[in-house]
């Protein structure tokens, strides 16, 4: 299996996010995810981990009830 993308909007604290992993330098298949603390690199590992894995090492299991906020 050969991840080609990371996509996802509203987790933690990214709003919205599109990672190519078959185009431009990620294509080579070895990288680096590196960026400032709070940029949000762990969050990037936990979309890939809930979308094959239901769950996330660092978090747990997916909650069954996400609460709304603001209403």
């Amino acid at each position: 299996m050969r991840i080609l993308a990371i996509r996802g909007q509203n987790l933690a604290s990214l709003r919205q996010f599109d990672v190519r992993l078959d185009e431009g330098p990620l294509a080579t298949g070895l990288f680096a995810i590196t960026g400032p603390t709070g940029a949000g690199k762990s969050t990037l590992l936990d979309a890939l981990c809930l979308a094959l894995y239901d769950r996330t090492p660092r978090l747990g299991a997916r909650a069954q009830h996400v609460p709304e906020v603001g209403r």
